[in-house]
Parts: structure tokens; C-alpha cells; sequence
């Protein structure tokens, strides 16, 4: 065995040993001293484990794990696969899986790492374990420095200093020792340097080379392996510690709890319909080459993007109505097409009846401005709804195992929700586009003899702010049924509630602008954008709304007095618009010119997508605690999606619904269920453009 002791600096120990696997008698001391831990610490055995792999999607053909690394924060031990026999590795997957539990930065990726990457027909991890058989160091690290759970979108008002990454080299850089970052950099320097003609074009492209092809036993790679867990295992115990003296270890280990669930869910993914979703990217491919005549001789490619557009506008002699506030360039960003498009289009129509008066060629390139501003608008939406949403799923049938496979954080943002990111199989289906998400629903199909099940709350945030703010008013319009419908029928004659909830209606539309405007009001939206999203400029809606619910908006307005939001479930939510960074990067409250604190604008929104996270966390352990957290596949912020056997739908059905209604602070938040068949939601065809427009609007979306 080769044996190290390393000065790796930080906390709790400057010193590490660091010990290299290379045959049976060495693996025989791991199990040994596996034993020996667990045995030596009954209340707490975790352990940190890591992998290196030849390539990041563990379910691509091909993919393999290369090396598995465990510690403890003092001890480091590498297993290189690549010495050891078959009947080795099985003693090593064995070990993995008789472990009481393992700690991982960002667990999924290694849950994953060993049961596709160690070539066996059986899973290391206890998927059907309830209680974690890996926590997720990222996890915690969110409740311990919600910083990192913190995103530096423009449009939530939050200093962009603020923010901090969330992975393990920067965050154990900044907490620990700057080790493994520097073992990082040692061993990039080597691939960057070795890398072969072909491979060498770029930092990734040598990373993913080094990492399928360095020798198990070169140094630099054996260091940065070894460094990895230990980092991990320090990170654990400090921010436990830490969470521990501040009374938040319990709703953190929850949270663990919960992510080991979400983990096993996403592991199992979700099965593509190949044949609908090819369909589907060929009607958003045929969208694309419909444009092309327009956008082609300009030079500008089926991805709608590029400088070639603002070039093309120049030349018709058009300014962008908007410009980057970073570097104060004109931006060709939807806003301003948008913009363009409706004025010119609106100038064409003074023109034709004789309101204005422009010689023809100044209307031909208004008109040739508006057409290029549609294209560009429409062919934008089509390459991003295609390549977000569906090459994913047609990716996963090509490449992989032809299911799904999502990413997602139990604590993923500042406000506890649950966040879901892009990966090679799937798309980010909680920013789908609303008008398309059923088509995109519909490529998912479930296993033979097997359907889908899923459940929603009904007027979850409404029926969660009331409970919030107390308000009698408010909740009274919600148990007298559809407090959208009722908004509605107010703004505007000729609202047909039986047809509110019918997809492609006038009243649907109508139902759907006053449930994202009340929304946005709720979250810190003026009086132009709230009449802006109704279609009723200058109406005054916010100031009727206001009058119409005052404890209501009493208690928003005491949310966005405070600087932190405490949630009941023990979550603490910063509002981090009440913050800016100064230059020796301390946290500064914000305040107006006469020093008086200035209020935040997302305090309501903060306890009320906290609170209904949390409630949809209630479920998450229902299922947990009666052995259905098999039957969980996909989560939304309201919404639980689940696959089982078809005999025993109506059975997880009925209990679905149970697990999702609670009764929070005197109010039943309830759920429907309900058994979907084969596919998510029903196939259908017919794809139309304009449908398109919600692409756009996803982004707005509060």
C-alpha cells in the first residue's frame, strides 16, 4: 500500500495521511478500518466517498468509474479500478453498500457514479432504505450559508457580490484549505500539457481527456482524487457543528432526508417516448426553416442569435430601444425585438390609414424591421424551446439509457424551493414553457404494465398566504372556490367561469393573466406592471386589490420589514435585497439618502415559496414513512409526479392525495390526484407557433 503523510492545512488538522488501494490485502484493511470507524463512532458513522469517472453522464454508453476515494477528514483512501480484479470490485461495491452512511458533495453524482460506473447488475446504494444511506454535503452547506443557494438574476434586485459558489473547491477554499483547489490546478496543468492533438482545444476538452485517460497511479491525479473526500468529510463536520450550535441541525437533517429521496427519484428518471419527441423537435426544427428565407441572406444562422443581427437592424437605419447595463452596448434581447416589432407595426398601421405621413422607403424599412424582428423572435424561441427541453430527451434515447434523468436541489434556492438544472438527458422542467409544457409532459411514458400518478396542491400559494398572513377577507374568496376565476370575473365582462380552466380559451387566458399578475403583485410588482400583465393600462387593479384584502398586504408589507424570514419549518430566508457588499466584501444594509432602512420587496414571496416548499416537503416524508418514496419520480414546486405498477394506482392514488393535504395554521391545503395512464398527460398533436410566446414568458415568471 502506498502510505502519505501530506500537510493539507486548515481546519481541524494541518496534517492528513493519505493511503492508495493496490491489491486485496489493502482492500482487506479498508474493510478492517470501515469496521473500526463505524463501531468507534455509533451516534455519527458518516463517511465522505467520492468518485472519478472517464466522463460526466453516468448514463451514457461507455461510462465508467475509474477510481473510489473515501475519508474521514484525517485519513484518505483511493481504490484505482483499474489494478483490481472483478471479483475485487465487488468486495468494494459490497463495502460500499454495508457502510451505514456516506457523505457526498452534491450525492447524486456519485450515487449515480457507483451503480453505473462499477459494470455490475446491482445497485451499491440502499435506494430502498427510507432513512439516507448518503447525505449531500451541499445541502447542508445551503442551510449553514444560504449565500450559496443565492442566484445573481438581475430581476431579483440582489447585489450581485452576494452570491456564492456552492462547490466544493471554492467553498472548501474559502472555509478550509486551499488544497484541493491547488491539487485541482497541479493536475489540470498535467492534462493541459499532455493532452494529444485533437484533444487540446480548450481547458474541457483536456479535462474530459485527462480524466478517461491519465494513469490511475500518476501522482497529480491520485492527490486530487485523495483530497476530494477529505474536503468533503471536513465540510460536513464543520457545517454541522456549526448548525448544531445554531439549532438548525434538525431541519437540516431533514433536508438530508429529503434530498436522499429526490436522489432515488431522479435515479430512476423518467422514460421518453422516442417517437412523440422526435415529432416534436421536427416541428420545432420546421418553425426554424421557416424563418430561414428572412434571416439567411442577413447572414444570421437557425439559432437567431449572434451579431449579425444588430448588424442587420443597423443597416435599416434601427436603433435597440435597449441597452446592456454591464457594457453599455445596444442589446438585441427580446425586450427590445419586442419593442420594435409593436412600434413598427403600430407606425404601419397610422401609415395605411393615413395618420401619418413617411415616403414609401422609410415605411418599406419599417416594415422590413418589423418581419426581421418576428423571425428573429421566432426562431429564438423555437432553438431554445428544442434545445433545453427536447434534445435532452431525443440525447437520452440516442446516447443513454432513453429515460430522463434530472438534477435537482432540495434546497436549491434562497427560498428553500426545490431547484431543477439541465442535464444531458433532461431539461429544466420547472421553467418549461406553460402553453407548451403538456407536449413536453406527453413525451414521457412509463414502464410497461406501469402509469403515471400525479398530484397537485390546489391554489397552493393563495391558500398558503392566506394561512401566513391571517387575513379573514382573503381567505374567505378561497373557500368560496376559484379566488383567480372571482378576480377575473371582476377585471373583465364577459369572464366565463365554466370555461376559466379550459386550455386554449378566452377565459382561460384571462384566468391565467390575473394568476400571474396577483402574483406579481404579491411579490413586489409596481402598478404599470401589474396593469401590464392584465392587458388594462391604468386601471389602478393594485390599489383596488389593496383595499380589498388590507390585512393582507399589512402583513406583506411587516414580511419586507424584516431582514430575515423565519420559516416554521426552521429554514431561515435573508432578504437579500435589504443587503450590498462593500468593497472589503462585509454585508451592509441598504438605505435612502437619509439613512433610513430601505424595505425589501420579496418578504411575502420569501415565506410564502418557503412555506409551500415546505409543505410539499410534508408528502415527501409521508412517503418515506409509509414505503412509497420508490413510486416518486419528478417534483415540482406544487406538484408530485410518481410511476407505479398499474394494479396498484388507485391505491398510491388515494394515499397520494392524503400525503399531499395539511392543515397549516387553521388552513386545509388540500391536493387532487390523479392516475394519468401510460404517458404524464395525453399525447396530441397539431403543434401550433404561437404557442411559442410562453418561451418568453417562462422567464417572467415570478
Amino acid at each position: 500500500m502506498q502510505v502519505r503523510r501530506y500537510r493539507v492545512g486548515g481546519w481541524p488538522d494541518e496534517w492528513c495521511e493519505l493511503r492508495v488501494v493496490v491489491g486485496q490485502p489493502d482492500l482487506a484493511e479498508l474493510a478492517r478500518w470501515l469496521v473500526d470507524y463505524a463501531r468507534a463512532h455509533r451516534e455519527d458513522p458518516t463517511l465522505a466517498i467520492d468518485c472519478e469517472t472517464n466522463g460526466l453522464d453516468p448514463f451514457e454508453r461507455g461510462f465508467a468509474t475509474r477510481c473510489v476515494q473515501v475519508s474521514d477528514g484525517l485519513t484518505a483512501w483511493a481504490v484505482p479500478l483499474e489494478p483490481l480484479t472483478p471479483g475485487q470490485v465487488q468486495h468494494l461495491a459490497e463495502l460500499v453498500q454495508a457502510y451505514p452512511r456516506w457523505a457526498a458533495h452534491y450525492a447524486e453524482a456519485d450515487e449515480r457514479f457507483l451503480c453505473r460506473g462499477l459494470g455490475l447488475d446491482w445497485d451499491p446504494v440502499r435506494w430502498s432504505d427510507p432513512e439516507p444511506h448518503f447525505w449531500d454535503t451541499q445541502v447542508a452547506l445551503g442551510v449553514y450559508d444560504p449565500r450559496t443557494v443565492t442566484t445573481q438574476n438581475p430581476k431579483d434586485r440582489i447585489d450581485r457580490r452576494i452570491p456564492r459558489p456552492k462547490g466544493l473547491k471554492p467553498t472548501t477554499t474559502r472555509l478550509l484549505t486551499p488544497a484541493l483547489a491547488q491539487a485541482e490546478a497541479a493536475m489540470n496543468a498535467w492534462f493541459a500539457a499532455n493532452a494529444p492533438k485533437g484533444h487540446r482545444a480548450g481547458p474541457t476538452r483536456q479535462r474530459a481527456w485527462g480524466f478517461a485517460n491519465a494513469p490511475w497511479d500518476l501522482p497529480e491525479y491520485l492527490l486530487y482524487a485523495l483530497l476530494d473526500p477529505l474536503c468533503t468529510a471536513r465540510l460536513y463536520r464543520l457545517t454541522r457543528r456549526e448548525l448544531e450550535a445554531r439549532g438548525q441541525w434538525p431541519r437540516t437533517e431533514a433536508a438530508l432526508a429529503e434530498q436522499w429521496v429526490v436522489d432515488g427519484a431522479t435515479y430512476r428518471g423518467m422514460r421518453v417516448d422516442e417517437p412523440y419527441a422526435r415529432w416534436l423537435r421536427g416541428e420545432l426544427l420546421a418553425v426554424t426553416e421557416s424563418q430561414r428565407p428572412v434571416l439567411a441572406p442577413l447572414g444570421i444562422g437557425p439559432s437567431g442569435m449572434g451579431p449579425k443581427v444588430g448588424e442587420a437592424f443597423a443597416a435599416l437605419g434601427v436603433r435597440s430601444p435597449v441597452v446592456d447595463r454591464d457594457s453599455g452596448q445596444e442589446s438585441w434581447n427580446k425586450d427590445a425585438l419586442a419593442a420594435i416589432r409593436e412600434r413598427g407595426q403600430s407606425w404601419l398601421v397610422d401609415y395605411a390609414q393615413g395618420r401619418v405621413a413617411e415616403d414609401p422607403d422609410t415605411m418599406e424599412r419599417v416594415a422590413r424591421a418589423v418581419q426581421l424582428a418576428g423571425a428573429v423572435i421566432t426562431t429564438r424561441r423555437a432553438d431554445k424551446y428544442r434545445s433545453t427541453w427536447v434534445e435532452p430527451m431525443v440525447w437520452a434515447c440516442e446516447r443513454a439509457d432513453g429515460a430522463s434523468h434530472a438534477s435537482m436541489r432540495a434546497v436549491g434556492t434562497v427560498t428553500t424551493r426545490m431547484s431543477c438544472q439541465k442535464t444531458p438527458t433532461a431539461g429544466p422542467l420547472h421553467s418549461a414553457p406553460k402553453r407548451e409544457e403538456t407536449r413536453l409532459r406527453a413525451c414521457y411514458r412509463a414502464e410497461r404494465g406501469r402509469v403515471f400518478v400525479s398530484a397537485d396542491l390546489r391554489q397552493g400559494e393563495p391558500h398558503v398566504m392566506a394561512a401566513l398572513s391571517g387575513c379573514p377577507d382573503y381567505l374567505a374568496w378561497l373557500l368560496e372556490g376559484d379566488i383567480n376565476g372571482r378576480l377575473a370575473a371582476e377585471l373583465y365582462p364577459g369572464y366565463d367561469p365554466a370555461e376559466g380552466k379550459v386550455g386554449g380559451t378566452p377565459s382561460y387566458q384571462r384566468r391565467q393573466d390575473v394568476k400571474f399578475a396577483w402574483l406579481a403583485a404579491c411579490y413586489g410588482a409596481r402598478d404599470a406592471k401589474v396593469d401590464a400583465l392584465l392587458g388594462l393600462p391604468g386601471s389602478g387593479v393594485l390599489g383596488r386589490w389593496r383595499g380589498q384584502f388590507p390585512r393582507f398586504w399589512a402583513y406583506a408589507e411587516e414580511m419586507n420589514e424584516r431582514y430575515v424570514v423565519h420559516l416554521d419549518s426552521g429554514h431561515r430566508v435573508p432578504l437579500w435585497d435589504r443587503f450590498w457588499v462593500d468593497d472589503s466584501g462585509e454585508l451592509r444594509h441598504r438605505t435612502d439618502g437619509a439613512g433610513n432602512p430601505l424595505p425589501s420587496r420579496l418578504g411575502l414571496n420569501a415565506a410564502t415559496q418557503g412555506t409551500q416548499s415546505d409543505v410539499l416537503r410534508v408528502a415527501v416524508h409521508r412517503h418515506r414513512y409509509a414505503g412509497w418514496h420508490w413510486a416518486l419520480r419528478f417534483f415540482l414546486h406544487d406538484e408530485l409526479v410518481s410511476v407505479v405498477p398499474a394494479p396498484m394506482a388507485e391505491d398510491y392514488r388515494a394515499f397520494l392525495e392524503r400525503a399531499m393535504t395539511v392543515t397549516y395554521r387553521g388552513v386545509v391545503i388540500s391536493a387532487e390526484a390523479e392516475v394519468c395512464g401510460p404517458t404524464w398527460v395525453p399525447q396530441v398533436g397539431g403543434f401550433d407557433a404561437a404557442d411559442l410566446a410562453s418561451v418568453d414568458e417562462a422567464e417572467e415568471a415570478v
